[in-house]
């Protein structure tokens, strides 16, 4: 086997949240100087109760294991014993019954108490020293996974640490800034905010206990703002990983793949990218709305658009609505969506009357024409798979005589349309793993806002809304079949392509493992060969 290199040491870069000193269980709100998390923070503080595997199961952490109450009302914690914070102090109930009321009721109160979980937190106590117990007012199916997916609540801090000690409204010190539960600390010595962030190992619970036990013996985080900028250091062999939260743009990863000194990882993404019509008005409302959108249902070639917008880094959707059957706990329901049938689609247009009436290709009815369609797109760069996908979109509507026009918006602008429905037709996608099949479905449940898709009696609505605070599996799995089945025969929505998840690093680098988000890959589980 290849040697280790020297210190074990990982180098990639981050392009925000480079701050260090600041207190990860109050918000900026609460303290715009010393408040707010920091990329570091996982290294330092993170370490959940539960939390989601990289397929997003609820698996235990801290918790040695957990009980739901049948109402889904109470959790019950058992702690594993031996976990200490950085300067020895033991974990028990107390200490995390002190921080869930700070960080919900206090820290980040601006931002959970108006979203499960912190919406329906209750209280909590501490039954003995091993055992932590968390009630709400409500209870909902989804509670474990809302509390183990989110880090707000896996950043702890002791009470003792905090001036006055045990005030969950306290001031922390700055000599406990480092004091967490994870295995790493922040070498102050070798760090500067904004620019580098040194990371050491220390001996941690997570080795006493041989548990998830770290590998690599220090970090670096490089400040980099621009992704290109990042590729650029990867090559040169200033980093070694790049952090998938800034990844570059897809249309970088063919030329990476030929460097022999790079490994691109990669796999299936539970994101559905989708069009979504403006179903209100003509020409996609009513009865001839829902053949309209049938038919580009049909039309779609989604395997060009996988090999000519996303290098082959895309599979088709064409096994879905809008819910990825790599979901966890999606029904065999939702497994359906439209194949690639150009006659289909001219049937379709034809029922419904559309026909080219003067010979310039355009497709008429009764006077409208299916000219100018407007396809709002953005020029923000984080999206730049837009403008290529658009150009494949306009070229196989123009084979069914549907003529669209692309406006290109800057990100401020094209948000705007989201409220406004200033669009005939924009490209929109749903979430990654870390949010339920049930949460999913805020796009046709939100206010403010105009829902991607809503059907004339309100049903999908509600069944979106009930499906996010379903009581039990069977009731969120008929629900969630209910508003698959009105997607699929409406025609809801017009899904494209389900992207790949993707990750660059030097090929030294061993033992990377997707985590269920670019927060939770557990990159210090890695090791270097030379």
């Amino acid at each position: 086997m290849q040697s280790l290199a020297e210190e074990n040491t990982l180098i990639t870069n981050i392009g925000g949240w480079a701050d260090i000193g600041t207190d990860p269980t109050i918000s900026t709100t609460i303290s715009p100087e010393k408040g707010g998390w920091q990329w570091y923070h996982i290294y330092t503080h993170y370490s959940p109760l539960i939390c989601l595997d990289s397929n997003a199961n609820v698996i235990p952490w801290m918790a040695e294991s957990y009980e739901v109450s049948d109402d889904y009302k109470i959790i019950t914690f058992h702690l594993r014993k031996g976990i200490k914070f950085a300067d020895g102090t033991p974990l028990n109930a107390s200490i995390l019954k002190f921080n869930y009321d700070r960080i919900i009721t206090y820290g980040w109160a601006d931002k959970l108490g108006i979203q499960n979980p912190g919406k329906f937190y209750d209280y909590s106590e501490a039954q003995d020293e091993y055992t932590f117990r968390i009630h709400f007012t409500q209870g909902w199916l989804d509670m474990p996974f809302n509390l183990a997916g989110p880090h707000f609540y896996g950043r702890f801090i002791s009470p003792l640490d905090v001036d006055p000690a045990w005030d969950i409204k306290g001031i922390l010190k700055q000599e406990k800034m480092y004091n967490g539960l994870g295995p790493y600390y922040v070498d102050e010595n070798e760090s500067k905010s904004k620019d580098t962030i040194v990371l050491r190992k220390r001996n941690s619970w997570r080795n006493d206990l041989d548990f998830h036990k770290p590998k690599l013996e220090k970090i670096v985080l490089k400040y980099i703002a621009d992704p290109q900028v990042a590729v650029m250091a990867l090559e040169k062999g200033e980093i070694d990983y790049i952090n998938r939260y800034w990844n570059p743009t897809m249309d970088n990863l063919p030329e990476l793949k030929k460097n022999p000194t790079l490994f691109v990882k990669t796999r299936p993404n539970t994101v559905t990218y989708y069009i979504k019509t403006a179903y209100w008005k003509e020409p996609f409302n009513g009865t001839d709305g829902i053949l309209l959108r049938k038919a580009i249902n049909y039309a779609l070639d989604r395997e060009e658009m996988v090999n000519g917008t996303f290098f082959g880094y895309a599979i088709p959707a064409t096994d879905t609505m809008f819910l990825s059957p790599l979901l966890p706990n999606v029904p065999e329901c939702c497994h359906r969506g439209y194949d690639y049938n150009m006659e289909k689609a001219k049937q379709l247009l034809s029922e419904g009357g559309w026909k080219d009436a003067d010979g310039d290709g355009i497709l008429d009815k009764n006077g409208n024409s299916l000219k100018d369609i407007a396809l709002v797109i953005t020029s923000s760069t984080d999206l730049i798979w837009q403008e290529d996908l658009a150009l494949i979109v306009q070229s196989q509507l123009k084979k069914i005589g549907i003529d669209v026009k692309i406006k290109t918006l800057e990100w401020a602008a094209y948000s705007e349309t989201a409220n406004s429905g200033d669009y005939d037709l924009s490209f929109a996608y749903n979430q990654p793993r870390g949010t339920t099949a049930g949460g999913q479905l805020v796009q046709f449940s939100r206010k403010p806002g105009i829902n991607d898709y809503a059907n004339s009696n309100g049903t999908l609505e509600e069944m979106a809304n009930g499906a996010r605070i379903a009581e039990g599996e069977e009731e969120r799995d008929r629900l969630i079949c209910q508003a698959s089945d009105i997607l699929f025969e409406e025609a809801g929505i017009i899904p494209m392509v389900h992207p790949m998840e993707w990750t660059i690093m030097n090929s030294k680098v061993k033992g990377f493992e997707f985590g269920v988000s670019e927060m939770n890959d557990n990159i210090e589980e890695c090791w270097i060969e030379e």
